[in-house]
């Protein structure tokens, strides 16, 4: 697998605490799962750069349209699709999986808030879960349990992520907190597919995939202490204390 290249690099910073995770992998590793991170992120920010729902579908219509290509050797002049291209070999059976991904970025352009928790949940399934699972084909990783806990720890991570992503609105994307719920109740419940995954018999190898985690438990901590409202103080960037929970799951290969 080919190590990655300067503007993967620079793309998979965008999304700085799933990067600080993937540079627990090996070198060679670390090419394919900063590609996986930089595409992820080019969806993620797609509702939050367009004026309105429609021109955000299209350009997640785009990266649907593209991936069998990519995935064929045959990407469009991108930098993220070129990269994915670049382990192709890897992703080769899951071109469904990605175009998912990709179509589970439209949730975000509907008009109305969720109607239901199961929805929100859902939502964080197909994209945070999935991220994290795909992660582990870089890896080379397949056994059943240790891809049933990176689905619960990703899938927190997109919960955690939608609730404190609240207090900055976007004018093509809707208002993410479900009806007749609090965002104490989606954290809570990001805590305890937290504490299933880890409960479960892990390999250590999958450790890039996983120690996401233990920034998952950051956010919580300082959320808690803001009384589950994210907009009480400005989010602290990821800096030294975000480097050592992962530095520290690197030594102990726990997450």
């Amino acid at each position: 697998m080919p190590p990655f290249d300067d503007i993967v690099y620079a793309l998979s910073q965008k999304d700085r605490e799933r990067h600080l995770c993937a540079m627990t992998a090996t070198r060679a590793q670390q090419g394919g799962l900063m590609a996986l991170i930089a595409f992820n992120d080019e969806l993620a920010r797609i509702a939050h750069t367009v004026s309105e729902p429609m021109l955000g579908k299209i350009k997640l219509q785009w990266w649907i349209d593209v991936v069998p290509g990519i995935l064929q050797g045959r990407p469009p002049s991108h930098p993220v699709a070129q990269a994915l291209a670049e382990v192709r070999d890897v992703l080769a059976a899951r071109s469904k999986e990605l175009r998912q991904l990709a179509e589970a970025r439209n949730f975000e352009l509907e008009p109305d808030k969720p109607t239901s928790v199961a929805e929100l949940y859902a939502y964080a399934d197909a994209t945070g879960g999935a991220l994290q699972m795909l992660m582990l084909d870089i890896l080379g990783i397949s056994d059943g349990e240790t891809h049933q806990a990176a689905r619960e720890v990703g899938t927190a991570w997109a919960l955690i992520g939608t609730m404190r992503a609240l207090p900055y609105p976007a004018p093509a994307r809707r208002d993410m907190l479900a009806q007749n719920t609090t965002v104490k109740d989606v954290l809570e419940h990001a805590v305890s597919l937290i504490k299933t995954a880890r409960a479960r018999t892990t390999r250590k190898e999958a450790l890039p995939a996983l120690v996401i985690a233990r920034l998952a438990d950051r956010h919580i901590k300082r959320l808690a202490k803001q009384g589950w409202d994210p907009a009480r103080r400005e989010e602290p960037p990821a800096g030294f204390g975000a480097v050592g929970a992962v530095w520290l799951g690197k030594v102990t290969k726990r997450f």
